[in-house]
């Protein structure tokens, strides 16, 4: 009874989206929490609900008196909540809990008790993030949603994208290592806000209000938030275009590159203490979360020293290349003093691109040294190759010359004189002037906390090899598992390196098969195996909990060998294709793959309703999908007997 049920239910949701509804307008409209948290609660359109951070559509709508019962469904889940208009807005009740819901904002003369939530200790922790949302268009709707976001032990910024069907309606999926803030974009409205590992919100993104240009800096962004962190990120909406008018941007840019080294850290420091002072005045007038506040304070601290940081290559910028300079030990000393063994300063803004400021741009007195080892290293390696006397005349002539070179930016060369010899010896050198470089960083990191260390080299070496296409040599592969490293840190380095080796290596096996997207899979698969049970994986290529399921597929297969009747099916989504193609090869994913772009998997995602990743489901053999209770590969014998009883079905 129960699986007729869900079935019916999904047929209604099915229709339900392009079906008209009997919802009375005056209740249609978007809510909002009365208790001056000013959170996001609930969307109540002509075709479709926004609750508890997931869409849904209506089912068996009844008025009671004045009391509204509205049954909400999903292709496998149904939740029955009543609503009451009042004045200004609504009472929402859903079992025994009743709250009042407002159809504006609060003002903000709201009184807010202050929530001193720490953020968990589990900070560093890898999990997935689940935000649904809707625009309203100033104009034609935008065709993609974005996050943007920094990670902090890759060279490149992660970015997700997800198409915006036509009633504004868009879901995305990702992964944070740690609670940070990101960039997200959709049509004319650009913001940040913060999220974490394992979290679930909503964004009711108002676009007609965007502020353009420049302007949009001193505005609230037009965003309301629903679910995790909603109440911090409200707050922070509010508090930033405040901030941003103390900010002093433009000066500060100005001054960096006009100002002498130890002038600039002395005016950049009375802006940092100033940024600081403007939060501590705000604390004290408005009750924002510890959370908020923890984010404020460690946001204009890292961003203070990513600027003197980048001082060092931003204080000659012009029409010509940049020079970096060098930064007094004075000036370095302070820059050290401000950074911190803390994990609370990763929610920073700009902590990966301070990171990354250390892996690159040497200043000149560290290109000296640089050279100076350099050439020492070259030489001993030559002199052990050089035989002769002639040679090693070669050999005592090249650093005669080399040492009183001026412009090396750290670097040797060989003059045409010495390549005969030094030509045999290329790859060699080309080691050893890698291994120069990692021992050079290592030095000039060898004081820094753990975790500063860890991001630094984790992006030195994604930036140098795994970015490049380049194999890390294995002795400094080695030097990376010797160093008292963070964990999260090695993991990422170890999984990067190991999908580098496979896609170079591992070529596709017998069984395998990459499939052309169909706007419609799931039809395309019920014509192609009519009759047959298929068990349906969707996955993502960064969502630890699918690969781990995959690595439970042989021996489940194995129950399967002489049963023609049920096949295994793998949609990948929010992935990067070529990534897709790496996972594929790692798990030999026997069976049909599809991956599917922004566009289809938003079509597939309107059919079935995809919460996150992994979400399993069956097509039976008489064409009807399953979702409630389909088990992942890691149930084994539960599964195989799930499956052979679908099997058996006449």
């Amino acid at each position: 009874m129960k699986n007729l049920l869900i079935c019916l239910s999904t047929l209604f949701y099915f229709n339900s989206l392009s079906a008209q509804t009997s919802l009375p307008k005056e209740l249609q409209g978007d809510f909002f929490s009365a208790d001056g948290t000013n959170r996001w609660e609930l969307t109540l359109s002509e075709k479709f609900v926004v609750y508890e951070s997931e869409f849904w559509s209506y089912d068996n709508i009844q008025q009671n008196s004045d009391n509204w019962n509205l049954q909400l469904v999903q292709p496998n889940r149904i939740e029955n909540i009543k609503v009451r208009l009042i004045d200004n807005g609504l009472i929402l009740s859903k079992e025994d809990v009743t709250v009042k819901l407002f159809r504006e904002k609060m003002k903000d003369d709201r009184v807010v008790l202050a929530d001193e939530t720490p953020w968990p200790e589990d900070f560093l922790r890898t999990g997935q993030v689940s935000i649904s949302g809707i625009i309203k268009p100033r104009g034609e709707m935008p065709l993609t949603a974005a996050v943007i976001f920094n990670h902090p032990y890759s060279e490149d910024q992660q970015k997700y994208t997800a198409s915006v069907d036509g009633e504004g309606r868009f879901k995305l999926f990702f992964p944070l290592d740690n609670p940070q803030s990101v960039m997200f974009t959709v049509g004319e409205v650009f913001t940040s806000f913060l999220a974490e590992p394992e979290s679930k919100m909503a964004l009711l993104v108002e676009e007609k209000e965007a502020v353009d240009g420049i302007d949009r800096w001193y505005a609230e962004t037009p965003i309301s938030f629903m679910g995790n962190l909603a109440k911090e990120n409200e707050e922070l909406r509010v508090v930033q275009p405040e901030y941003m008018k103390v900010r002093k941007y433009f000066e500060n840019d100005s001054l960096q590159k006009a100002l002498e080294p130890m002038d600039y850290l002395e005016y950049r420091i009375d802006l940092f203490n100033s940024h600081t002072q403007f939060y501590n005045d705000y604390f004290e007038t408005n009750s924002l979360s510890l959370k908020s506040r923890e984010f404020a304070l460690r946001d204009v601290r890292v961003y203070a020293v990513d600027d003197l940081m980048r001082y060092r290559w931003l204080h000659n910028s012009g029409s010509g290349p940049i020079q970096v300079v060098d930064l007094p030990d004075e000036y370095l000393k302070k820059i050290y003093s401000m950074m911190s063994d803390e994990p609370l300063d990763m929610l920073a803004t700009d902590y990966a691109s301070l990171m990354r400021g250390f892996t690159s741009g040497m200043m000149p007195k560290e290109q000296r040294e640089t050279h100076e080892y350099r050439v020492g290293i070259v030489y001993d390696f030559l002199m052990g190759k050089a035989i002769s006397e002639s040679n090693k005349a070669l050999v005592n002539y090249w650093k005669s010359e080399e040492v009183k070179r001026e412009k090396h930016f750290g670097y040797v060369t060989f003059p045409d004189s010495v390549k005969p010899f030094t030509d045999q010896y290329q790859e060699e050198l080309a080691l050893v002037n890698e291994q120069v470089t990692w021992d050079m960083l290592l030095k000039r990191i060898n004081d820094f906390d753990k975790l500063s260390k860890s991001s630094i080299i984790a992006t030195y070496i994604d930036q140098s090899y795994f970015h490049r296409g380049k194999e890390v040599p294995d002795v400094i592969w080695a030097k990376v598992h010797e160093l008292d490293l963070d964990q999260t840190a090695l993991q990422v380095m170890d999984q990067k390196y190991e999908d580098f080796n496979l896609l170079k290596t591992k070529k596709f096996v017998e069984g395998i098969e990459l499939v052309d997207s169909e706007v419609d899979v799931l039809n395309q698969l019920k014509e192609k195996y009519a009759g047959k049970v298929i068990y349906i994986d969707v996955w993502a290529t960064w969502c630890g909990p699918c690969l781990s399921e995959f690595k439970n597929l042989p021996s489940l297969k194995a129950n399967f060998k002489e049963n023609e009747e049920i096949v295994f099916v793998y949609l990948c989504a929010q992935s990067d294709k070529k990534g897709w193609e790496t996972m594929i090869k790692k798990y030999d994913l026997k069976g049909e793959n599809f991956f599917l772009d922004d566009g289809q998997y938003a079509k597939f995602d309107q059919l079935v309703n995809i919460t996150g990743f992994p979400t399993y489901m069956v097509i039976t053999k008489e064409g009807k999908l399953v979702r409630e209770g389909i088990k992942r590969p890691s149930a084994g014998k539960d599964l195989v007997n799930q499956l052979m009883e679908f099997s058996s079905r006449k």
